[in-house]
């Protein structure tokens, strides 16, 4: 009997320890929620942060992307499809955009951004697969591509390389500030069972480990997308980065690609990378 109970004893440890050295405590929870949502202070310096991860974790991801990003495949795919002529007026993405994206260089570093024309011309967020999508539909006359599927983040990854290396600068002012809002709200709102929202991590415990992460701080979630992700085994955008997080929350539903909820995020979370430079395609765990 007694060999029995500590067995159940040293099974139960690993949940007691967690549940100690737990990043949200029930006071926390529980001030918050009397509150509403609140901003939090900054948990960590982004550059003692950077050096803290590279004290950790060495220069291996790096090593690793030198050796072959596997999202450079995804990048030539993209190249071959913004040269494809596809539609009813018999054009190309390169049709418009000139040989190799000429004319868009320097584009993607403002987006997602704010638009009069989307939502049905109430104005709102557009985005990188939305303005594909309306190109495709209104200039080439092709189908749209689902978002979150293979083509359309292979184009948006060869679209945003041809700004790497340049200062990110999504605007968030003017007709942009009340979705950059929005979006900030949605960052800082609380969901699912867990209760948790996206600043909890990426901002008031940023620097901490969850497991055996460093968590970044939200200065450093915007400036690499897409990425291929090595938990993934595929290459995606951050509005696919979102739905996982999003998940982890055990909320009832999760916000679909391209919703008002994920491009105002999006807008928001990009526009804590402004003046960082823009790095496609990333290379993350």
């Amino acid at each position: 009997m007694m060999k029995k109970i500590l067995v159940l004893l040293l099974l139960a440890a690993p949940i007691i320890l967690s549940s100690a050295n737990s990043t949200v405590s029930g006071k926390d929870t529980k001030e918050e929620s009397a509150k509403g949502s609140q901003e939090y202070v900054m948990g960590v310096d982004v550059k003692e942060f950077e050096k803290e991860y590279a004290k950790v974790h060495g220069n291996e991801l790096k090593k690793m992307e030198e050796d072959g990003n596997p999202a450079d495949f995804v990048l030539d795919d993209g190249k071959a499809m913004f040269h494809k002529v596809d539609g009813s007026k018999g054009k190309s993405c390169a049709s418009c955009h000139g040989e190799n994206g000429a004319k868009l260089k320097g584009i993607a570093i403002s987006y997602p951004k704010y638009d009069a024309s989307v939502d049905g011309g109430k104005g709102g967020i557009l985005t990188i697969p939305m303005q594909i999508n309306i190109c495709r539909e209104k200039d080439m006359g092709a189908k749209p591509w689902a978002y979150g599927k293979n083509e359309i983040v292979a184009v948006e990854l060869f679209v945003k390389s041809l700004s790497n290396n340049m200062p990110i600068k999504v605007k968030t002012d003017g007709p942009a500030s009340k979705f950059y809002e929005a979006g900030k709200k949605n960052f800082y709102t609380r969901l699912g069972e867990w209760n948790w929202n996206c600043a909890q991590c990426h901002v008031k415990y940023a620097g901490r480990y969850s497991r055996q992460e460093l968590l970044p701080p939200a200065p450093l979630l915007g400036d690499h997308w897409p990425s291929y992700r090595l938990d993934w085994a595929n290459t995606n955008t951050i509005q696919e980065r979102f739905k996982g997080c999003i998940k982890n929350m055990r909320p009832k539903e999760i916000p679909e690609f391209e919703t008002e909820f994920m491009r105002d995020l999006e807008l928001y979370v990009t526009a804590q990378a402004n003046g960082r430079l823009q790095h496609v395609p990333g290379f993350r765990r």
